[in-house]
């Protein structure tokens, strides 16, 4: 038996999974706490939910494994002390910062495989410069979530290479891209060192006691939160795609190879599975999650959470509403920025639950069709991780009546349980092929107007965008 530890930051919650492999894989124990905003605060989640997961290690604990949500860091001063909050991927950011960016290195977007969006590192360390420059000329180093926990656990400050795609600041995840980061009034080893897939950040030290953990274990950056949950739940040949619903949703397929200049146009994050083996295609939806608590903010008296939980398959209706799930812009495909939620029609309450999700469900088929069409072939196979699809047990089968075979991870947080595997993995503790959690086929709902639910959907984005024959 070997016994492994993983840590999953998010944007809602902190999760650590301790995980058994044998001749299966078992999550034994789960913690979790709300992500909070401050560094040392994030560091004393960390430690909480670890000691309460290391307390219930049968075996010493082999390997360690970090996953954290992307675009999110903090500046740091020489003495390695928070000089900021955590700079999170959805904090609101003038947009003239990435202007000045992209007019200083236009290619950047196609060199690195990320779109042109206020979320990157490379724009918030541009606001730092130029609206706190105190904060900014006292920086000795920035380091991603998952980074801040590896350095308190080994004392080496290391990420790896789909975190580091995700800062706008390496060329495809490989290596630095020194003339930007000096460009922005920062030193290149100000940031964590770039390791390369399967190699450790380091190995804990006798600091490691306070999250319940010996010293001397090695411990890996696993990585983007989003390409973590994917690999862990098998998506990792070309033609795989995973779907992660949570506050938002992202669609994960796996390809041979991408066009990127086109990808990033359309809002897609182009980079590698965390094992390196292949491309990434990432669509993106911040109106997952964050859309329903939005609709119970404006109109609470829907119940709109709990009308969804409470849906089954056997009595779906199709419903007359559409809704466009933008509170705060669409990232993809065709990003606009200025979108918000619409709603179209009149119905009950009952009609604007269905509506919404049948609408939702609508958008992630028009990221996971789009993606298809950048990789090159139609996805074989497509995996449902994420609290929400948990949570609402109508979505997945939803999802399954307009796509590709689908199925849904049946194990508890899927991201911190992968961070744990892939770090057994990259230890040499494990066989890869061990290594996939769990999943369960899902029928797809009986829904003879799912694809004229789809037209509507599109035509109610723009009409003249609806694919020919579907009007």
């Amino acid at each position: 038996m070997v016994v492994v530890l993983g840590v999953d930051i998010g944007s809602t919650t902190t999760k650590a999974a301790l995980v058994e492999v044998t001749d299966a894989v078992s999550v034994v124990r789960v913690a979790r706490r709300p992500t909070p905003s401050g560094v040392d605060d994030l560091l004393a989640t960390c430690a909480v939910v670890a000691r309460e997961c290391a307390a219930a290690a049968a075996a010493p604990i082999a390997a360690i494994g970090i996953a954290s949500m992307g675009e999110s860091g903090a500046a740091l001063d020489a003495n390695g002390r928070a000089l900021t909050p955590l700079l999170r991927w959805d904090r609101r950011v003038d947009r003239r910062h990435l202007d000045g960016l992209l007019a200083a290195h236009p290619g950047l977007p196609a060199s690195t495989g990320i779109p042109a969006t206020t979320k990157p590192a490379a724009v918030a360390l541009g606001a730092l410069r130029d609206e706190h420059p105190e904060v900014h000329g006292r920086m000795r180093y920035w380091a991603g979530a998952a980074d801040l926990l590896g350095h308190a656990l080994t004392g080496e400050r290391a990420t790896d290479h789909t975190l580091a795609a995700r800062t706008m600041l390496a060329g495809l995840g490989d290596a630095w891209t020194i003339d930007v980061i000096e460009s922005l009034g920062v030193r290149v080893d100000a940031l964590p060192s770039l390791r390369a897939p399967g190699e450790a950040a380091g190995a804990t030290t006798i600091a490691a006691a306070s999250f319940g953990l010996s010293p001397g274990i090695p411990v890996h950056i696993a990585g983007h939160d989003h390409a973590v949950g994917a690999w862990a739940a098998g998506a990792r040949r070309p033609d795989d795609t995973v779907d992660s619903l949570g506050t938002s949703e992202a669609i994960v397929r796996i390809a041979d190879a991408v066009d990127v200049a086109r990808a990033v146009d359309e809002g897609f994050a182009v980079g590698r599975t965390v094992d390196g083996s292949a491309a990434t295609i990432l669509g993106g939806s911040p109106s997952c999650g964050a859309m329903i608590a939005w609709w119970d903010q404006e109109f609470p008296e829907d119940r709109m959470r709990d009308r969804l939980a409470a849906l089954t398959p056997a009595a779906w209706v199709a419903s007359p509403t559409i809704v466009l799930p933008y509170p705060s812009g669409r990232q993809c495909p065709d990003p606009q920025p200025l979108a918000r939620a619409q709603v179209f029609g009149d119905g009950d309450a009952e009609d604007r639950v269905r509506g919404l999700l049948q609408s939702l469900v609508a958008q992630s088929r028009w990221i996971r069709e789009t993606a298809d069409l950048l990789a090159g072939s139609p996805a074989t196979t497509v995996t449902m991780i994420g609290s929400l699809a948990r949570r609402i047990p109508i979505w997945a089968p939803l999802t399954a009546a307009s796509g590709p075979p689908t199925a849904m991870c049946a194990a508890e947080e899927p991201v911190a349980a992968g961070s744990a595997l892939l770090a057994a993995v990259r230890a040499s503790a494990v066989d890869p092929e061990t290594t996939i959690l769990s999943r369960e086929q899902v029928a797809p709902l009986n829904d003879p107007v799912r694809d004229d639910t789809y037209r509507r959907f599109r035509m109610a984005i723009d009409p003249a965008a609806v694919p020919e024959g579907e009007s």
